[in-house]
């Protein structure tokens, strides 16, 4: 039996812990269904914590961050990850941070919260094996980043 999309969208939100999620991110896992679905009639799963709230900007309003490696496309294992990393998403208001990242976490640092993101080597201008890291933060109305 085939799950429908409401119920996959029901089922995700509570696995996260939202009751409600935003128009961006509604939008964003409704073209990671599609293009699961696309594929062989896929049928996209999730894991806890695709979804994560966090308050980037310290305005007291959570963000959202859209983990794409808890993503699984049942025709296809590597539609959302791959050698350069899985997808994510950093939703504040209604600007939008995108990155293929091996690994993220976030961080406080004297009152401020960041995201530290480990990005595929060429990133930084290397190959795939060497280490390239990312910190992104909020400031002036937009993400704030540097890369080594």
């Amino acid at each position: 039996m085939k799950a429908s999309p409401v119920l996959l969208a029901a089922g995700l939100w509570l696995a996260t812990g939202l009751t409600t999620a935003s128009e961006l991110a509604s939008r964003f896992i409704d073209e990671a269904r599609a293009a699961c679905a696309t594929y062989e009639n896929g049928e996209l799963g999730y894991q806890p914590g695709t979804i994560r709230l966090i308050d980037l900007n310290g305005d007291g309003i959570d963000d959202e961050i859209i983990d794409e490696s808890t993503y699984k496309c049942t025709s296809s294992a590597t539609m959302f990850c791959g050698t350069g990393g899985c997808g994510l998403k950093v939703i504040v208001g209604d600007r939008v941070l995108e990155r293929l990242v091996k690994q993220w976490q976030t961080l406080e640092w004297d009152g401020d919260r960041m995201l530290l993101l480990q990005l595929h080597g060429a990133e930084c201008g290397g190959s795939g094996l060497e280490r390239c890291y990312e910190a992104v933060s909020w400031g002036e109305g937009d993400f704030r980043s540097v890369r080594r």
